[in-house]
C-alpha cells in the first residue's frame, strides 16, 4: 500500500515541487492500493505543492446528445458528480474545494489561486477558460495513469478554441442541460464550444520530447507524465496553426472524427456501411448460436 510519504516523494520526484499550480488528470486505480483512498492522494498532492500551491482538476458533466430532451432530475448543481473519474469526485468533497459553475465544464480546484482559477467561469464563458488562467500562473499540467488511455492535455481543446477550429463541429448546440437561473427558473444551457476529439493527442507527445519539455515518472505503479502549460501551448498551438488536421484520430470508428466534423462529412457513407456490416455480422453471430 502507497503511504503519503512516498507519494509525496514521487510526486517530487515527477516534477511537482512547492507552490505549484498544477492541473491533475489520472486513473487512481493505475496507480496502486493507496493509503487514504482517493482522499490520501489529495492530501499528498496539497502536501507537495503546499499552501503557496494549488492543485486543479475537470469536473465535467454530461449533457443530453441530440435529439433527446435533457432531464430536470440532471439539471447542473454545484454537487453535480462528475464524469471525469475518482479525483475530481474527491477533491469535490474536499472541504476547502472550489468549483466553477459552468454546466457541462466545470473545473474543481484546491489552494491558493482555486478562487481565481474558478471564477467567473459560469455558462457565460467558454469552457476552457480556466486554462488560460492556468498558463498565466506559469502551471502544470500532469497525467497520472491515462498517458495511453486519456492521452494529452487540455492545452489543446483551448487552443482549438483560440484558432477557430471548434467551428469545424457539426451542430454543437446539440449539447444541452438544464439549470437553475438565479430566478429559480429551469432553463436550457445550450453549450457551443465542445472539443474536438481528443483521442490522438498523443500525437503532440514526441514534440514535447523534442523540445525537452516532457518529464516521465511513475505514481505507484501508474506512468505519468507532466509539462509546463504555457510550453505545451505553444507547442501545439504552432503544430495545429499549421495543420488543423493534426490531431484526427485514425479510429474509423471514431463519431467525433467521421461524422461530427464539416471537414469530414465526406466520411458519413463509409462511416454508416460499417456501422450496419458490424451490426449485421453481430445478429448473425448471436443467431448462430441460439
Amino acid at each position: 500500500m502507497l503511504t503519503k510519504s512516498v507519494i509525496v516523494e514521487q510526486l517530487y520526484n515527477l516534477g511537482i515541487g512547492k507552490n505549484d499550480v498544477v492541473l491533475i488528470r489520472a486513473d487512481l486505480v493505475n496507480i496502486g492500493r493507496i493509503e487514504g483512498g482517493a482522499s490520501g492522494f489529495i492530501d499528498a498532492l496539497l502536501d507537495k505543492v503546499g499552501e503557496g500551491g494549488t492543485i486543479i482538476s475537470l469536473a465535467f458533466t454530461k449533457g443530453c446528445l441530440f435529439i433527446k430532451k435533457p432531464k430536470i432530475e440532471n439539471a447542473f448543481e454545484i454537487s453535480k458528480k462528475s464524469y471525469a473519474g475518482a479525483l475530481p469526485n474527491a477533491m469535490l468533497r474536499h472541504p476547502n474545494a472550489l468549483r466553477s459553475k459552468h454546466l457541462m465544464c466545470s473545473y474543481v480546484a484546491i489552494g491558493k489561486y482555486a478562487s481565481y482559477l474558478t471564477a467567473d467561469h459560469d455558462e457565460n464563458y467558454p469552457a476552457y477558460e480556466p486554462i488560460r488562467k492556468l498558463i498565466d500562473l506559469e502551471g502544470k499540467c500532469v497525467l497520472i495513469g491515462c498517458v495511453k488511455s486519456s492521452p494529452g492535455f487540455t492545452t489543446t481543446h483551448l487552443i482549438e478554441s483560440d484558432l477557430g477550429l471548434l467551428k469545424l463541429n457539426v451542430f454543437p448546440s446539440l449539447n444541452r442541460v438544464y439549470y437553475k437561473s438565479a430566478a429559480e427558473e429551469y432553463k436550457i444551457f445550450k453549450r457551443k464550444d465542445p472539443g474536438l476529439c481528443s483521442n490522438s493527442y498523443y500525437k503532440f507527445y514526441s514534440n514535447y520530447v523534442n523540445e525537452g519539455i516532457l518529464q516521465t515518472g511513475r505514481i505507484g505503479k501508474a506512468y505519468s507524465i507532466i509539462v509546463p502549460a504555457k510550453e505545451s501551448y505553444r507547442i501545439e498551438k504552432q503544430i495545429l496553426a499549421l495543420d488543423y488536421k493534426f490531431n484526427i484520430c485514425d479510429s474509423p470508428d471514431c463519431f467525433v472524427c467521421n461524422i461530427m466534423r464539416w471537414d469530414r462529412l465526406h466520411k458519413i457513407p463509409l462511416f454508416v456501411v460499417r456501422k450496419i456490416i458490424k451490426k449485421l455480422f453481430l445478429m448473425f453471430k448471436f443467431a448462430s448460436k441460439s
